[in-house]
């Protein structure tokens, strides 16, 4: 009697798998998006649970992180994947902060580190006093004007908890 084997060349169970698979590998998710794509796709999630906002075409991304501890707003600047810390040469960043009919004007200040070697004038992490905003669920932050490393971006808005992308 000749053995087949379970999953070898002509194996019905093989055909079908194949089959199956080869269904799927051709049909994909489809158009309609609603998940997240992981590496090939354009979610990316903020790394310290903040806020992300997209600048240009994926150059950067800003990510809001409110310290509750703190009572500040941080702000870290990442390539345009979020996954990379981008040094700036900016020793301030100055935005504005919005929620509701209530305003505040933020002076993001460069955060140096020791561990990192981070230091004023060359850092990717900025924090700003905000005792009124880390208790709010939402708010919006706004610059008029960004320059990273040479590139100009303005009328930049970022919505917590949501971010833009």
């Amino acid at each position: 009697m000749k053995k087949r084997a379970f999953l070898g060349k002509g194996s019905r169970l093989g055909v079908a798998l194949g089959s199956i698979f080869g269904t799927l590998v051709l049909v994909g998710c489809g158009d309609s998006h609603d998940h997240d794509h992981g590496s090939h796709g354009h979610a990316h999630q903020a790394p310290h649970g903040g806020a992300l906002g997209m600048l240009g075409n994926h150059a950067f991304q800003i990510e809001i992180v409110p310290d509750p501890i703190r009572r500040e707003l941080d702000l870290y600047v990442l390539d345009g994947g979020a996954q990379h810390f981008v040094r700036v040469g900016a020793e301030s960043i100055e935005g504005t902060a919005r929620a509701g009919s209530r305003e505040w004007q933020l002076s993001f200040r460069a955060v140096a580190s020791e561990a990192t070697g981070e230091s004023v004038g060359n850092s990717s992490l900025f924090s700003a006093s905000a005792p009124e905003l880390v208790g709010l669920r939402e708010f919006v932050v706004s610059f008029e004007r960004l320059e990273l490393l040479g590139q100009v971006y303005e009328n930049v808005v970022i919505p917590y908890p949501e971010g833009s992308h």
